[in-house]
């Protein structure tokens, strides 16, 4: 039994050594891994970058900078990579040991420290990137500044003519700008690259606003002293040519609005003087806006009359065919109101379609009146239509509805008498098909049917007498009576159906009743229920019948009844 437990325990010591092997050469791999990353970062090629910055003058700033990213780096080869030198080292023996733990806790502080010249190189290597970049901006914006200054001086020499009294103003501008060119190229020689990028970026900024304003103030002295005159002219003999027409616009008050402007179109061009070409962007902005508010308000004076002109016929049309509608309505209806019973609402509504019409040909003669004068405002006679045109609208609607209305009384009332006495000679004459059936008599039910048709006949006769007539309460009426007839006649022809269906089968079966006894016996209860009123049981047996003795004979005999 000794033996076992000695074999295992050899075991376990065997499987533990071998674990702790395999631990230590993985423990052993990550330290080679992080010596390998150590040997990458100090081969970093930190001076190649910093030789680039040598091709700028090495003074002033560009001194201070160099001098900083050398030392930066240099610092951290030296504390960084020898401090993880040593925890490198240190864990080398630690594996050795079996100490892994330890091993680990030195090896990710060399990692750390590997990680963090890393970053330290990348952030110094974009501190200089970031100023070649920089350097190489300022010197392109330098050229282009350069470009813009000698062609503003060149246009303002040239074409000075253009630019009016704005002219020594631009000149003594530009001149501005040559101390401050001088003043970067005297930072660059210097080696101050960072303040001579700040200031040619501001210098390139002015200037390019400068060109564009260059290029702009021709074109505000072309609108100040020409194009904004003309529309002011065009405007005050155009409203000149609408009034004689007939227009009436002093509600746009264009000679003092017109004054208005002109006052404030004589400060702009002192502003474009004084190069204070915002300023004088808003004024102009606001003479243009009330300019245009002016010509819609005209536009509009003239797209009403247009519109009026189109409308006025038809507004009259509705308006004169509404009011004798109306006429007719009352007059109709006081002749009719006797006969019948109109509703209550619908007078009401035509009194007030009255006095609603009457203040709509208050308006229409106003719009006569206006159109009539010398001149017209034809905003407020469109708007005046439009009230016209949309009630009246809605008027003739409501009164066409009306109208209609009294027309179907009469309608109604002639077709209610005439279904009344259909209804009259259809009760009559399916009772006598009762009376001549071969039934053995009339069921009762056909008795009771008959019997409410002739009340409700004669309470309809009785009710047609009545003035005022409720047209509404007898159709609804009659159309009860003609629901009941319907009945009374579907009822009556599945009636008739089943008696002579019945009759004729008994008579197919006959030649079988004496040679079945069964048979006859079921055939002779389908007559007893005949004789009982009972036809739909009757012939429900007397075709069970039949099949029994015969199959398909009750479907053959029904077939032939069906086709005579």
């Amino acid at each position: 039994m000794w033996v076992y437990v000695l074999i295992v325990v050899i075991l376990a010591v065997v499987i533990a050594i071998g674990m702790l092997l395999y631990i230590r050469n993985i423990r052993k791999d990550d330290i080679k891994t992080q010596y390998v990353k150590l040997e990458g970062i100090q081969n970093l090629p930190f001076q190649d970058e910093l030789v680039k910055v040598k091709n700028y003058n090495l003074h002033g700033e560009a001194q201070s900078l160099y001098s900083q990213w050398q030392s930066d780096w240099q610092s951290v080869l030296k504390h960084s990579l020898t401090e993880a030198q040593s925890d490198l080292d240190h864990a080398a023996d630690d594996v050795e040991k079996f100490r892994f733990k330890d091993s680990r806790e030195k090896t990710e502080s060399a990692n750390a420290k590997l990680e963090g010249v890393e970053h330290k190189y990348q952030e110094l290597s974009g501190e200089i990137h970031q100023l070649i970049t920089s350097n190489e901006e300022g010197e392109r914006k330098y050229h282009e500044a350069e470009r813009l200054y000698r062609e503003a001086k060149r246009d303002v020499l040239a074409n000075g003519h253009q630019f009016g009294e704005a002219q020594p103003s631009l000149e003594k501008l530009i001149e501005t700008y040559e101390p401050e060119l001088k003043t970067y190229e005297k930072q660059v020689n210097e080696g101050n690259y960072v303040t001579a990028n700040k200031e040619i970026d501001g210098v390139h900024e002015e200037l390019s606003i400068l060109k564009e304003n260059m290029d702009e103030i021709p074109l505000l002295i072309k609108e100040v002293q020409k194009d904004l005159p003309q529309q002011f002219q065009e405007v005050r003999f155009g409203c000149r040519d609408l009034k004689a027409e007939g227009y009436d616009l002093e509600h746009v008050k264009v000679e003092g609005k017109l004054s208005t402007l002109k006052g404030k179109l004589n400060l702009v061009e002192p502003l474009i003087t004084r190069l204070e070409l915002d300023e004088a962007r808003e004024i102009l902005d606001d003479i243009n806006k009330q300019l245009d508010d002016m010509l819609e308000l005209i536009e509009h004076e003239v797209k009403a009359k247009t519109k009026v002109d189109h409308e006025k016929d038809i507004v009259t049309d509705d308006l004169f065919m509404a009011k004798n509608m109306n006429y007719t309505l009352r007059t109709e209806i006081d002749y009719v109101k006797d006969q019948y019973h109109i509703n209550e609402t619908d007078i009401h509504r035509v009194q007030k379609f009255e006095h609603e019409i009457e203040n709509m040909i208050e308006v229409y003669d106003e719009v006569i009146t206006e159109i009539g004068k010398t001149t017209a405002r034809y905003s407020e006679v469109l708007d005046n239509l439009d009230y016209i045109k949309d009630n009246i609208g809605e008027i003739n609607g409501a009164q066409q509805q009306i109208q209609q209305y009294l027309v179907n009384l009469r309608e109604d009332e002639a077709e209610a008498r005439e279904n009344s006495l259909l209804i009259q000679d259809r009760k009559e004459e399916i009772y006598r098909e009762l009376l001549g059936s071969n039934l053995s008599s009339v069921p009762e039910k056909f008795l009771v049917m008959k019997n409410e048709l002739d009340i409700d006949i004669k309470e309809i006769n009785k009710y047609f007498q009545r003035r005022p007539l409720n047209v509404q309460y007898i159709k609804e009426k009659v159309n009860r009576a003609v629901i009941l007839m319907n009945k009374y006649e579907q009822e009556a022809y599945e009636v008739l159906q089943e008696a002579r269906l019945t009759e004729v089968m008994v008579q197919y079966g006959n030649r079988y009743r004496r040679d079945d006894a069964d048979f006859n016996q079921m055939l002779t209860e389908a007559e007893r229920l005949f004789r009982e009123n009972r036809y739909k049981r009757a012939l429900q047996i007397a075709r069970k019948a039949l099949e029994k003795v015969e199959p398909g004979a009750a479907s053959r005999v029904e077939k032939e009844f069906d086709k005579q």
